[in-house]
This record gives structure tokens, C-alpha cells and sequence, in this order.
């Protein structure tokens, strides 16, 4: 399509005068047009210049005027010159230039309005308070479960260092945990952690939520630490949930619950001497003896269900999810017993976490 440059004179008609050798004593008048309309000037031709004063003196328009005495033709209308007509390539251009300039204000006017919304609107719910029975399904899990499962099957144990100085909080022995809201690795732990230390003590103020929906195992059905509390006479339980999840959109995770630099030079230093190169989630310390630095099962057998569906199938001790959670669990429980002196008996003396506690080389 062609185009008309801006300020071009598209349209524009050129006039001329002309005589029998003679120049018009007026200025002359424009020419007519090449397409003759019902304006065209009337009485001009045989070289007579039109509109300026008659030939040979004959004064034009008076009594008598026009060629050889002649007045104007009868029934002849005068009328203005017709409108400019732009071309059709300048009417498209017009048009596009439009268009243009409307989609470019609207992408302005969403940018500047979308510049906020990300810290004011969520995409994805809060953690919410976990209800009181799912949280007892999976900290009551039965004895015969427990020593059926025993270590599970295609469970990571975990690491054990010897020498280490003991870490303590509050006169006994501390469990630290750091992890991630998105993380879906931490989010397959944390069952483990609920069931495991729900031996020792007692849970209050979990959460539940999903791992992020934009990361490995989507959606992966979980609890939170974030208002949790555990309570103890055996050991203190320290959680950090370091970031948060996406919740304003991929890649909106931010930091949460800061780390003090204790807890980072144990989680830098120990990740160190695993032969991992940057800390990562899932972290936990068991008093600086044994040590989780990864996942301890697959997620994969977690997803697509609920909390609830997870629970349930707790009491089945030949299910993948059962072998994951309480055999991981177990190794937990081990870990704990190890610094308590193997209290209290009743966790400590079950067949299913002697058999984690063997495995381990713990006793």
C-alpha cells in the first residue's frame, strides 16, 4: 500500500491563462478542473481568457458582455469549489497511526496500574490453620505401622558426625529446621517431622498449604511452620521457614523468617562438609549429630493429593506413602532418641526405630 507523506498536497489543482497573443490585464482566475463539474466556468473557449475581461474590451458580465456581446448562458449555477478527497493510502495510514496510538496508551496505562498489584493482590492463599483432626491422624500413627515400615523402602538416611559440640537451647538438646514455603522438597519432609516429633511432644499452630504450583511437584500438599509451636521435655524444636511461596505469582517467593548468624554459619558449615556446594532445602540438625541436607523420599508419590488423602493412607503400612513418611520417620525418631539418652523408652525401644537407629550405627 502506498503512502502519503505528511504535509504532501495530494489533490491540489494548478491553474493557467491563456490568450489569443495577449496577456489578461486582470490576474487570471484558476483553471477549471479536469474533471468539469456543474461550476465549470461557462462562455470561455476560442482562446477567450475565462473569467478576466472580455476580448477585444468587452467588459465581461455587464449587458451585453461575453464573447461577441453575448451574456451568460441561462440556467447556469455557481457553486464552491467541491471538498478535498483524501487518497485511500492516506485515509489507511491514518487509520493505522490510530490503532497505534490507542494500543500504546493502553499498555501504559496497564503498566503504571500494574506496578503495584503484585504486593497488594495474591494469587495463591495464605497457609491456613490445619484442622485439629488431621493433625491428630498423623501424629497417632499406630505402634504396628511404625515397626511394620521400619525404614521404608527407597528412603535416604540421614548423615551422622561424630565429635561435633553438642547444640542445646533452653537446657536440652535442639533440633533446628530451615526450609521454604514453595520448596516441595521441604514440603514432603515436613510430614515426616510432624509425625516423628509428635512422639516427643506437642504440636500446636500448624499451618497447611501447597509447595509452589511453578516449581518441581507442583502443588505438593503440605504443612507450615510459620505460627507453629512445639512443646517438649525432651528436646527443643526450632523451625525457620526462610522464604515464603509464590504467592503474588511465579517467581514472587521473598524472604520470611530470617536466619540469625548461628543458624547460618551451622547451615553454610555443615552443608559444607556434606560436599554440597551452596545450603539448600531441606536443612535439619539434630543437636549437630545427625544431619538431613536433601530429601529424604521421592515427592512424587505426594502428588495430586490432599492433606487428608495423605493422612488416611497412613494406617496402610504397605503403601508408598506410608513407606516415605513413616520410614523417614523413623530415622527422625533415631536421630532424637540418640540425644536423649533413648527417652522416652516407649519411642526409643520400638522395633521400627531400633531398626533406623542400627541402620544409622547409633546404637
Amino acid at each position: 500500500m502506498s503512502q502519503v507523506a505528511p504535509g504532501g498536497k495530494s489533490g491540489q489543482r494548478s491553474g493557467s491563462t491563456t490568450g489569443r497573443g495577449q496577456q489578461a490585464k486582470r490576474p487570471p482566475a484558476p483553471a477549471p478542473a479536469k474533471r468539469r463539474t456543474p461550476a465549470s466556468a461557462a462562455g470561455a473557449g476560442k482562446g477567450r481568457p475565462p473569467g478576466g475581461p472580455g476580448g477585444k474590451g468587452r467588459p465581461p458580465g455587464g449587458p451585453g458582455g461575453g464573447a461577441k456581446g453575448r451574456g451568460p448562458r441561462p440556467n447556469t449555477v455557481v457553486s464552491a469549489r467541491p471538498p478535498r478527497r483524501f487518497s485511500p493510502s492516506t485515509m489507511a495510514f491514518a487509520s493505522i497511526a490510530l490503532v497505534v496510538v490507542i494500543v500504546v496508551v493502553f499498555v501504559v496505562v496497564k503498566i503504571s496500574s500494574g506496578t503495584s498489584s503484585p504486593s497488594k493482590s495474591l494469587v495463591l492463599a495464605l497457609p491456613s490453620p490445619a484442622p485439629a483432626s488431621l493433625v491428630a491422624k498423623v501424629t497417632t500413627v499406630p505402634a504396628s505401622v511404625i515397626d511394620a515400615v521400619g525404614v521404608g523402602s527407597n528412603v535416604s538416611a540421614p548423615s551422622v558426625l561424630s565429635g561435633q559440640k553438642p547444640l542445646t537451647a533452653n537446657g536440652k538438646p535442639e533440633v533446628l529446621f530451615i526450609g521454604a514455603e514453595f520448596c516441595p522438597l521441604c514440603a514432603a519432609e515436613r510430614w515426616a517431622i510432624v509425625e516423628a516429633l509428635g512422639r516427643f511432644g506437642t504440636w500446636s499452630g500448624l499451618d497447611e498449604t501447597t509447595s509452589s504450583p511453578w516449581d518441581s511437584y507442583p502443588d505438593t500438599a503440605t504443612f507450615s511452620f510459620r505460627n507453629a509451636t512445639f512443646t517438649s521435655p525432651y528436646l527443643t524444636l526450632v523451625t525457620v521457614e526462610h522464604e515464603t511461596n509464590d504467592n503474588h505469582g511465579q517467581g514472587t517467593r521473598a524472604l520470611f523468617q530470617p536466619l540469625t548468624a548461628a543458624q547460618t554459619n551451622l547451615w553454610t558449615s555443615y552443608s559444607a562438609k556434606f560436599g554440597i556446594g551452596d545450603p539448600g532445602y531441606p536443612f535439619m540438625d539434630f543437636g549437630n549429630k545427625v544431619f538431613v541436607t536433601g530429601p529424604s523420599y521421592d515427592p512424587q508419590m505426594l502428588l495430586g493429593l490432599t492433606q487428608q488423602e495423605i493422612a488416611a493412607r497412613l494406617a496402610n503400612p504397605a503403601d508408598p506413602v506410608t513407606q516415605g513418611i513413616i520410614g523417614t520417620a523413623n530415622y527422625l525418631a533415631a536421630a532424637v532418641c540418640s540425644l536423649t539418652k533413648e527417652q522416652p523408652s516407649s519411642v526409643c525401644s520400638a522395633s521400627g526405630v531400633k531398626k533406623a537407629a542400627t541402620s544409622l550405627k547409633l546404637s
